[in-house]
């Protein structure tokens, strides 16, 4: 159980940061291959279905595999393209949706109730900020210059916060389970 939160935490950390030189170095599609092998293995030793994530997971794989190549402003440019960007980011958030109804079954497995109840209030936050900045990202052409660039500048820093703070919780859920061979106390 572990390797799989650890398989997670890489991925998610691969899809988060971007360092464009010619190409990137921490590119998104091997992120989501860390993130599929992590629910495999978690969806494994939980004995829960995760054909949903399964398939999401590869659709990500290869989606993701053009920002590889491409920078933002090759993306911003062409014009068709830039809605890429945003197809990819509500494709997480479906990811996110399908894996956190994976973390909620594992949490039920652990002893304690505040781990399910810590569970469902990171599901709360992340898709509330996540989708509601998709939302008002899609809006902001209609205002002026000023108030749209403090509006990304906050939704910038929503996102930023919210992802990190998804990040922790998966190292906290991580610790939770002392070794994969002592799943079966929990169970």
């Amino acid at each position: 159980m572990r390797d799989g939160f650890k398989q997670l935490i890489i991925g998610f950390l691969f899809v988060l940061i971007k360092i464009h030189i010619v190409v990137d170095l921490l590119p998104d599609f091997l992120g989501y291959i860390f993130i599929y092998n992590g629910i495999k293995q978690i969806a494994t030793l939980s004995s829960q279905s995760y054909e949903k994530l399964k398939i999401l997971s590869i659709v990500l794989v290869i989606a993701s595999i053009p920002n590889f190549f491409l920078n933002d402003q090759v993306i911003q440019q062409s014009g068709w393209f830039s809605y890429y960007p945003i197809f990819l980011s509500l494709l997480k958030v479906i990811l996110v949706y399908f894996l956190f109804d994976l973390l909620r079954g594992v949490a039920k497995l652990l002893p304690s109730n505040g781990v399910l109840q810590t569970t469902n209030r990171m599901y709360t936050w992340y898709l509330t900020i996540v989708l509601g900045s998709l939302f008002v990202q899609s809006l902001l052409m209609n205002f002026p210059i000023n108030i749209a660039f403090s509006a990304m500048i906050f939704i910038v820093i929503s996102v930023l916060v919210i992802e990190i703070s998804f990040l922790f919780y998966l190292r906290n859920m991580q610790k939770r389970f002392p070794s994969d061979g002592l799943f079966n106390i929990y169970s």
